[in-house]
């Protein structure tokens, strides 16, 4: 029977994986057809699988802990961190505003038909709310926020279980090659769990061999869990999927369990909210000295003034963040990888070797994936 520190691992790389980009796969893969976005998720599956695996040696060969900012400054000198400063930031906006505009939706979803409203109007009252708790630096309880995510979890597996009998086969054999790299950007935002990799090692301290094994099997769950999520949702909803997914669910099921779901989808996204934005902070607050109040808004008015000037799309913004932000930080892990092998202070508890002929492949496809969000 596994450890306990083997299963929090496990759960780690889970719980950072499935978030808000859950919401947004079913959209895309109703562009592309089920079968060419189980066909991408299983290759990207696969690349970020590996890059988390070159991620985790990295950071056991290291002395000095850090996060990606700091291993790219040791291993690629002033420029790599510099490049990885603006990819982190970036991504951290990015996440930012995405959680802002699909919390605006969930809330609407909620309220409107009570109270009034719309989308705008609901996620300025969430950027408003988060914005004061990120000023007063208010910390989530590790319990609450395991606890949001886990009714998060629970409904989305009992939506997987009774919206069974609502699929429709036929909405699942569309397909279209026109459409195959439209999902790109949204499959890496969502099962991008590379910011849980440097948690592994002090999680697993004890029996760090482990590291290897449990970055697998949360990678292999999440990947079932959204191909399962999405064959449900797909299946039920077909053409008529909405770019979040649940509301478009909801008129058609018509029950209080996708009410359930958005309560607690509006939760979960809010802690990750809370969370990014204070990360934000304390990295113009600690590692750029910023004052606080500079800081803070900096974290806070950069997402606000995006959606503001009309960035409001979700399925856009998750796109944008997955393949450009996840592309690139993808390209800095596999080159830093190497120079890890040769400039490392330490023998890592494991190590994997990755031919360069793969690691072309694996760059060639992330950039591609770049290209293609222009295109599409």
């Amino acid at each position: 029977m596994p450890d306990k520190s083997y299963i929090y691992a496990v759960s780690t790389i889970i719980g950072t994986s499935v978030g808000a980009g859950i919401f947004s796969l079913p959209f895309v893969a109703s562009k592309s057809g089920f079968f060419l976005f189980v066909v991408l998720i299983l290759v990207l599956g696969s690349i970020m699988l590996l890059l988390s695996l070159m991620y985790a040696e990295i950071t056991l060969r290291t002395k000095n802990k850090g996060r990606l900012v700091g291993y790219c400054e040791k291993y690629l000198g002033k420029g790599g961190k510099e490049i990885a400063t603006i990819v982190t930031l970036v991504a951290l906006y990015t996440s930012m505003l995405a959680f802002m505009i699909i919390g605006g939706k969930f809330l609407n979803a909620i309220f409107s038909n009570y109270i009034g409203g719309n989308e705008f109007i609901y996620s300025i009252i969430m950027a408003l709310f988060i914005s004061v708790c990120i000023y007063i630096n208010l910390k989530i309880v590790s319990i609450i926020e395991l606890s949001m995510v886990a009714f998060l979890f629970i409904t989305i597996f009992v939506i997987i279980f009774k919206g069974a009998f609502f699929v429709n086969v036929e909405n699942l054999l569309t397909f279209n090659i026109t459409q195959s790299f439209f999902p790109f950007g949204a499959i890496l935002f969502s099962i991008g769990a590379l910011s849980a990799i440097p948690m592994l090692e002090h999680i697993m301290k004890k029996n760090q061999k482990k590291i290897k094994s449990a970055i697998i099997t949360g990678n292999v769950i999440t990947i079932f869990i959204y191909i399962l999520f999405v064959a449900v949702i797909l299946g039920i909803t077909g053409d008529g999927t909405s770019q979040e997914a649940l509301y478009g669910l909801g008129l058609i099921m018509k029950n209080g369990i996708v009410q359930v779901g958005l309560i607690f989808g509006v939760f979960a996204i809010a802690t990750s909210f809370l969370i990014v934005g204070i990360n934000i902070k304390e990295i113009f607050w600690y590692d750029y000295h910023l004052s606080k109040k500079k800081s803070w808004a900096l974290a806070c008015f950069v997402p606000f003034a995006v959606f503001i000037l009309g960035f409001r799309d979700f399925i856009t913004v998750v796109s944008v963040a997955g393949s450009i932000t996840g592309g690139f930080a993808g390209i800095l892990i596999i080159i830093s990888f190497y120079r890890a092998k040769k400039m490392g202070d330490l023998k890592p508890a494991f190590e994997i070797k990755v031919p360069k002929i793969l690691s072309v492949f694996m760059i060639s496809i992330l950039l591609l994936g770049i290209v293609c969000q222009f295109i599409y």
